[in-house]
């Protein structure tokens, strides 16, 4: 019997839980809206976020807090994300870093697969290696070439260990046959101050991060990646074109939220950010800033990080780096 009695209340509970739980999800939002970004700011994800926050804070209603979260190659601000309550008033917005730390963390603080709910990937980009002008180089075989001549003398600052950033960098080192000393920060934002500063040599970047510091003449871009030269730096050339075709991170983006999101809420969500995206204003700054549109909703969106978590677990391993 008092099982019979605990199952009872078990269900009457579910039942009055239940329809205000619906409540909320349909009403949603009612309250401004943080999203989290695992970097400091300034970086690309960094840039992303600002550009479409405006125009989704619009859609929905609410204010959009971007709330920058930097630290631990973005473990922090991840971490965050996952541990939050799943009412869809904290988000994420990551980028590559994220499924890239399975294969160089030994042992994460949350699940990358079971843990969140990836309610769409949103867009792609290049990263742009750029130098400080003292450094007197102009193309990435004049770099290389220096590297040569003066070996662990130049330094190449990155995002954080386990970052898009950091591991560009190990492809770019193996590929060229060079030997750089690699100086971490917690976010590209930071990279990209320390090398404007002149205590570091070279990073890369996003080119919206880095698009105006080029224009003054404070940075010097070098190379793009991939094989397409980069919107927003068009003149530049691709590593690809210099015979370094290997260095190809392939870096994208995309909002999260902590796994048991209610499904109307993700979906309205989906609704939302498309529209975002769709925006002249929204599409002309993602050019400005060397985005490339790319809308991949929920529940497809899962099937892309797994894979890309399976291509960077492979890319780590050739480049020789173990996890800690």
């Amino acid at each position: 019997m008092t099982s019979l009695r605990n199952a009872l209340h078990l269900a009457l509970v579910c039942a009055c839980t239940l329809p205000t739980v619906h409540a909320r999800a349909a009403d949603y939002p009612t309250k401004s809206i943080r999203l989290i970004v695992p970097f400091v700011a300034g970086g690309g994800t960094d840039v992303l976020a600002r550009i479409i926050s405006p125009r989704l804070a619009e859609l929905l209603g609410q204010q959009i807090v971007v709330d920058n979260r930097g630290g631990a190659g973005s473990l922090i601000g991840t971490q965050m994300v996952a541990s939050a309550v799943a009412d869809g008033y904290t988000l994420g917005l990551f980028d590559t870093a994220f499924v890239i730390q399975p294969a160089v963390v030994a042992k994460l603080p949350y699940d990358s697969v079971r843990d969140f709910v990836f309610v769409a990937i949103i867009a792609t980009s290049p990263t742009v290696l750029v130098a400080h002008p003292g450094l007197r180089v102009r193309t990435v075989p004049e770099l290389v070439a220096l590297a040569k001549s003066k070996p662990g003398q130049i330094k190449l600052a990155s995002s954080g260990p386990g970052t898009a950033g950091y591991l560009t960098g190990e492809m770019f080192m193996a590929a060229a046959k060079i030997n750089l000393v690699h100086v971490p920060f917690k976010g590209g934002g930071a990279s990209v101050i320390d090398v404007l500063g002149g205590h570091t040599d070279v990073t890369f970047a996003t080119p919206g991060s880095v698009n105006h510091h080029i224009q003054a003449g404070t940075l010097v871009p070098l190379g793009v990646t991939g094989s397409r030269p980069s919107r927003a730096l068009p003149a530049i050339p691709t590593f690809d074109k210099v015979g370094l075709s290997s260095v190809d991170p392939g870096t994208f983006r995309f909002v999260t939220a902590p796994a048991a999101l209610p499904a109307a809420i993700w979906r309205k969500l989906i609704v939302a950010l498309r529209t975002a995206m769709d925006t002249p204003l929204v599409q002309t700054r993602l050019a400005e800033g060397g985005f490339d549109p790319a809308f991949i909703p929920h529940p497809e969106s899962r099937v892309y990080i797994e894979t890309e978590m399976r291509k960077w677990r492979e890319a780590v391993k050739h480049a020789g780096v173990k996890p800690n």
